[in-house]
């Protein structure tokens, strides 16, 4: 072997040995935690800014140096949000029946496609190309579709509702469930629908009873995706609602922001607020969710 071809495998066994040294000290531990707690710090800490300035007094939260630990907790901030803004209950309640709803029909009807597309053969190959095409839908900006859907709403006397606001997030969610549940309905062996069709089931009792159950971390792992996705939503949900009775959470924070100033006690309380939620939802199912994004990462 000449020099040349050696370098590389001296560079490497140099690496290695580095590598070595520095576990044995212990280095290589402190630095992956330091990094760690690096990457905590700065994920978290928008997190920790927001619920602190919810429970700041104006003052305080526009004091420059700024506070950074708050010095009294104003708590009234969350009374006086709802006294002063009480459509702001209406745009909750909006919010929770759009997203739930929306979620809901998006994630069964993606595994109901998703399915289908894994199990059944198509002619001219479209098994293979129509979860493509779908996904493209989701290539184009979402700002390009809005006028077509304002105007088609418009005819039909769907603006200013959620009947609208749902109807557009289905639409619009159903790409990206479909995309994301054919991976694990591909890691379903085609023996246990088999063995299920055998047994007398049909092709939506199999689908239902047997493999519905099994692909559950990726139902859930896509519910929450979609949830996340419709809950944060403000671009459809501004244009197409004009009326508190059907605005959203999102749509209300932006009501915060006047031309003359920005209300940034109230903004800070409604956006805690609206994060609350999908916190709790992810907190109670990360064992779920865990699990999903390992199923739907396995190679066949």
């Amino acid at each position: 072997m000449s020099t040349e071809q050696s370098k590389p495998y001296q560079e490497k066994s140099q690496l290695a040995q580095i590598r070595e040294q520095l576990v044995e000290s212990g280095l290589a531990t402190v630095l992956k935690y330091t990094a760690l707690a690096i990457f905590l710090v700065w994920t978290l800490f928008p997190v920790y800014w927001l619920v602190t300035a919810s429970l700041k007094t104006r003052e305080s939260l526009l004091a420059f140096p700024p506070h950074w630990v708050p010095t009294q907790l104003a708590f009234a901030n969350y009374i006086d949000l709802f006294v002063s803004r009480p459509a702001f209950v209406q745009f909750i309640f909006n919010s929770v029946i759009i997203t739930m709803v929306t979620t809901v029909i998006a994630t069964l009807v993606g595994a109901f496609a998703s399915y289908g597309f894994v199990t059944f053969e198509f002619p001219y190959n479209l098994d293979f190309h129509l979860p493509f095409y779908i996904l493209s839908t989701r290539f184009m900006p979402p700002i390009v579709t809005i006028i077509p859907l304002f105007i088609i709403y418009r005819n039909i006397g769907l603006v200013n509702s959620i009947h609208a606001l749902i109807l557009t997030y289905v639409m619009f969610n159903i790409p990206f469930a479909v995309w994301m549940m054919k991976g694990f309905f591909e890691e379903i062996p085609d023996s246990i629908v088999e063995s299920a069709m055998i047994d007398g089931h049909t092709h939506a009792g199999a689908f239902l009873k047997i493999v519905l159950p099994l692909v559950k971390p990726g139902l859930i792992a896509s519910a929450i995706f979609t949830m996340i996705i419709t809950w944060n939503e403000l671009l459809f949900a501004i244009i197409l609602t004009h009326d508190e009775r059907a605005m959203t959470i999102p749509v209300g924070l932006a009501s915060f922001i006047t031309k003359y100033s920005v209300q940034w006690v109230h903004m800070s309380v409604a956006a805690t607020i609206a994060l609350v939620p999908v916190l709790v939802f992810s907190f109670v199912a990360r064992d779920q969710l865990i699990r999903g994004f390992s199923m739907g990462a396995v190679e066949k």
